[in-house]
């Protein structure tokens, strides 16, 4: 009977009501686009590192990553390629020399690192290829041709066949040089794409450092939802005397940002939440107030005070059920719009770029996040009721009834 009669009191006020109901929308909703905005930032700005830079998996010489020393190279690094390749969740494997040096044109110069790169196992790895922004993927120039960042090449004031020079040290410990022409420049929401790194043909950086065909760096991308750390754990029991790290340990900053956003999603959550307390509070103590007379009718004629005191948590917990749904479908929605097309930055480019992060945001929100934003509604609507029902049961009957 209880029940009954909150449902049917919701309903007689429809404008009070709908008020309630358009707030806790409005409310999740915010949450749901707040959660996917963040999200949208931190995991695209994590997938363009991992999926353009680090890759999911990386092995080196145990010493080479100290200092970057050439000599530490990965012993019969081509057939350990080769063999993963052919592990099960395995997407892609390249190979890599890697080398610090100085790149200058006539009139810049600036420190990079040199990147020999296997083309083809590249382009499947990091999509090289598919961020050229000017000129082509090393086409078009036959002796050693360079990819270099768009930052980069501002900076070296440098175009298309444009010639840079290339200076350090080789496997002897002498300085040697090499004359390059730029055949394409990329563009990447990498800072260290765009500004920090060199791209040369494998062959041709070899044959300058005198190493023949040995490799620094072997970089693995997984298929999806595959655990790099079983393929590490599996690397390591075959070849116990190389060093693989997945991206977790190569990058752990992305850890640390992870961890500071999501303590942010909570911060922000309980600010919405907040918010939304004090509305539903204001609204529902307004409908007790108006309904001074009728609650106090109630009392008179045998209602006590629990079951008055529990009517208005009621109301206000079918409010929040019915407005929860509606909000979860239009936040849904939402996100699934923007996902697709993505929100579009743009105006603010170049101060998103400094930072690493794409100027096209894909909102994402993980599925366990509804049920997250559902209780934490519910549970608000319930705290926010408290008040109004406390009121409630204070009215006194006599003064209730004829205080109108």
């Amino acid at each position: 009977m209880l029940v009954k009669i909150a449902w049917r009191n919701i309903w007689r006020s429809r404008a009070r009501s709908l008020v309630v109901i358009g707030s806790i929308v409005v409310g999740v909703w915010a949450l749901l686009f707040s959660n996917g905005f963040m999200n949208g930032f931190m995991v695209g700005y994590s997938a363009d590192i991992i999926q353009h830079d680090i890759s999911n998996i990386q092995v080196h010489n145990p010493e080479f990553k100290k200092d970057y020393d050439i000599a530490f190279t990965i012993p019969n690094g081509d057939e350990k390629a080769n063999e993963i390749r052919q592990w099960e969740g395995v997407k892609g494997v390249s190979t890599r020399s890697i080398t610090q040096g100085m790149i200058s044109s006539p009139q810049k110069a600036a420190g990079v690192q040199i990147r020999g790169i296997d083309l083809e196992n590249e382009a499947i790895v990091t999509q090289l290829d598919s961020m050229i922004n000017e000129g082509t993927y090393f086409e078009g120039i036959k002796r050693n041709p360079i990819v270099i960042g768009s930052k980069l090449a501002r900076n070296l004031k440098v175009k298309i066949r444009s010639k840079v020079v290339l200076t350090f040290n080789d496997a002897n410990g002498d300085i040697t040089a090499g004359a390059f022409r730029v055949v394409g420049i990329v563009k990447s929401s990498s800072i260290s794409i765009n500004e920090m790194y060199a791209f040369v043909r494998q062959e041709d950086l070899n044959k300058l450092l005198a190493i023949g065909s040995e490799i620094h760096e072997i970089a693995i991308v997984t298929q999806e939802q595959v655990d790099e750390a079983l393929l590490v754990n599996k690397y390591t029991e075959i070849y116990p005397n190389d060093k693989a790290e997945s991206w977790k340990e190569l990058a752990p900053e992305l850890m640390f940002m992870q961890e500071m956003y999501g303590s942010m999603l909570y911060v922000l959550m309980a600010i919405i939440l907040t918010a939304l307390v004090f509305g539903i509070i204001n609204t529902m103590l307004m409908a007790v107030l108006e309904r001074k007379k009728e609650l106090g009718v109630l009392m008179a004629i045998g209602m006590n005070q629990k079951k008055v005191y529990l009517m208005i948590l009621v109301e206000t917990l079918f409010l929040a059920l019915v407005a929860s749904p509606i909000g979860l479908l239009v936040g849904y929605l939402t996100i699934l719009y923007y996902r697709y097309v993505g929100v579009d930055l743009s105006n603010y480019s170049e101060g998103l770029e400094a930072f690493g992060y794409s100027s096209i945001l894909y909102p994402y929100v993980d599925g366990s996040v509804y049920i997250i934003v559902t209780i934490g509604v519910v549970f608000t609507a319930f705290i926010a009721a408290l008040y109004p029902a406390w009121k409630a049961v204070k009215l006194k009957p006599v003064d209730a009834i004829h205080s109108i």
